[in-house]
């Protein structure tokens, strides 16, 4: 009740000042809020920005040099990413080798390229391929440094969470100078911004019955061609995408 109230306090004082998304959710203001009530806050606030549950934005065409290089994650991607694996019910699954992504380089490198990230520089449409190669790279990396920490083998990345945090919403790495969790980025750099459905077809929670893991970064020159690949893919494939039997649709 302590930290509802306080932030119900805070936050209409952001409504009364009209602060902009940007300056809302900058580091300098929110990280110095406890983690629970930092939360709390942000969603009431993208809520009321986006009552619908998405932003505004769509996806245009890309022109241009490329300002972000994410050739490191592609390599890693492609290095240690298997594709067409059956795990129970479930078929057509990427996975990925994390024991070997953890001695890789490459990978420590690119998650320092993300943290280094000038967003100011940034267009749209490669602001969009950053946050979506974000997420999938800092989930990746949560459970690389689970296995760095010589943790017990997970069934689930459901297993990583803690009473006190579910693991979608402990930090999960940096972006840009902003220390941000995978919810953080999903429902406030993705859906909150951008009014674009397939993107949940791009990010990839390490579940079976999710969307599969790129084996290729997004890049800004051809994202409407990757993301409408992985909802045609993902739609594709009757045990966790889309299946038609006897009549019966069911959706993932």
């Amino acid at each position: 009740a302590l930290v509802a109230s306080r932030a119900r306090r805070a936050l209409r004082r952001a409504r009364l000042l009209h602060l902009p998304p940007d300056h809302f959710t900058a580091p300098a203001m929110i990280n110095l809020l406890p983690l629970k009530l930092r939360l709390w806050l942000e969603q009431r606030y993208v809520e009321r920005l986006t009552p619908t549950g998405h932003g505004e934005r769509k996806l245009g065409q890309f022109s241009g040099a490329t300002v972000v290089d994410h050739q490191l994650w592609d390599q890693v991607l492609k290095a240690h990413l298997t594709e067409n694996v059956t795990i129970g019910d479930v078929a057509g699954i990427s996975t990925v080798d994390y024991a070997a992504v953890a001695s890789d380089g490459r990978f420590d490198q690119y998650l320092a390229q993300l943290a280094a990230v000038d967003l100011d520089k940034i267009p749209p449409a490669e602001e969009l391929a950053l946050y979506i190669n974000a997420y999938n790279a800092l989930t990746v990396g949560l459970i690389v440094a689970h296995e760095r920490r010589g943790g017990p083998a997970l069934a689930s990345i459901n297993e990583m969470s803690t009473p006190a945090a579910k693991v979608w919403d402990v930090p999960a790495g940096q972006v840009g100078g902003e220390q941000l969790s995978l919810g953080e980025i999903e429902h406030h750099k993705l859906r909150a911004r951008w009014n674009e459905p397939a993107l949940h077809a791009c990010i990839v929670c390490a579940s079976a019955s999710c969307p599969n893991l790129r084996r290729e970064a997004f890049c800004a020159a051809r994202l409407r061609e990757q993301m409408d690949e992985q909802v045609a893919t993902w739609f594709a494939n009757p045990t966790k995408g889309l299946a038609w039997d006897a009549g019966q649709l069911t959706l993932s």
